[in-house]
């Protein structure tokens, strides 16, 4: 584990895989529902594509009419 990152109340727990070079993230604290996975090749891209996905799916969620899985603590 390299660490946590926090976005719109959001957590994600992010490791690096040294086989290949990546920095991996997922989202811990969306309930029962997995948000994202994200991948990028350094902590400036891994905090975009998080901030990312969670704006993707806050986006989906309003559009589809669906109240998103709250972030829990």
């Amino acid at each position: 584990m390299l660490g946590f990152a926090r976005y719109k109340g959001y957590v994600a727990a992010i490791e690096f895989d040294d086989s290949v070079g990546c920095l991996h993230g997922r989202v811990v604290n969306s309930g029962p529902y997995p948000i994202a996975t994200f991948e990028a090749t350094d902590v400036d891209g891994i905090r975009r594509e998080f901030q990312r996905s969670i704006d993707e799916y806050l986006t989906s969620c309003k559009e589809d009419g669906v109240e998103p899985s709250p972030a829990s603590t």
